[in-house]
């Protein structure tokens, strides 16, 4: 377990902010989810294959689909887990008084 801590010389309290801060972020991550999300659906529907089964086949077996879209497709699925990754990790963090 990590933990951090944080000071101010204000005398303010900055659990508000800090747990703001943190929502933000997720806020931020999850509409980067749902773009890439997005993205991810455009190849499916455009070359009627999930990502899944784009992923675990020959993408050479899929006659109309170009280097570039390979290349694309790939780079949003990774993009994806990284930002669920982020995301996963964001909420476990406990903001602790």
């Amino acid at each position: 377990m990590s933990q951090l801590m944080l000071k101010s010389p204000s005398k303010k309290a900055i659990e508000p902010l800090v747990i703001s801060a943190l929502d933000a972020k997720q806020n931020e991550i999850l509409t980067a989810i749902i773009k890439t999300e997005q993205k991810l659906s455009i190849f499916e529907k455009k070359f009627n294959l999930s990502t899944s089964d784009f992923l675990i086949g020959n993408q050479q077996e899929i006659p109309q689909i170009s280097e570039m879209d390979a290349i694309e497709w790939s780079g949003e699925h990774e993009t994806l887990k990284i930002l669920q990754e982020k995301l996963s990790r964001l909420q476990e963090i406990q903001v602790c008084t």
